[in-house]
């Protein structure tokens, strides 16, 4: 009786930390980054999925998951993420 996940959904989440982990690896400086990229990446996942379910394009896709639709939203959003993160720090 434990709580069951949907498999999208978690394959979803893990591809967008590890994009936000790959992302704070190339330029990430704090932990504060780290968790700023991770909300970032998860959005822009979320909204990448979203366009890709709307439009009905597939490049490539595993079960329900647009995946390169969700990939460009989520690294989208680390770029924006970056840019706002610097702006904030000068």
């Amino acid at each position: 009786m434990g709580l069951m996940v949907p498999p999208g959904l978690l394959l979803a989440a893990l591809i967008a930390l590890g994009y936000a982990s790959l992302f704070h690896l190339w330029g990430g400086r704090s932990v504060r980054d780290l968790l700023l990229y991770v909300v970032a990446a998860g959005v822009g996942f979320a909204l990448g999925q979203l366009l890709g379910l709307a439009t009905q394009v597939s490049f490539f896709q595993i079960g329900q998951l647009h995946l390169v639709e969700a990939s460009i939203g989520a690294w989208l959003a680390l770029i924006g993420a970056r840019e706002v993160g610097r702006k904030e720090k000068e």
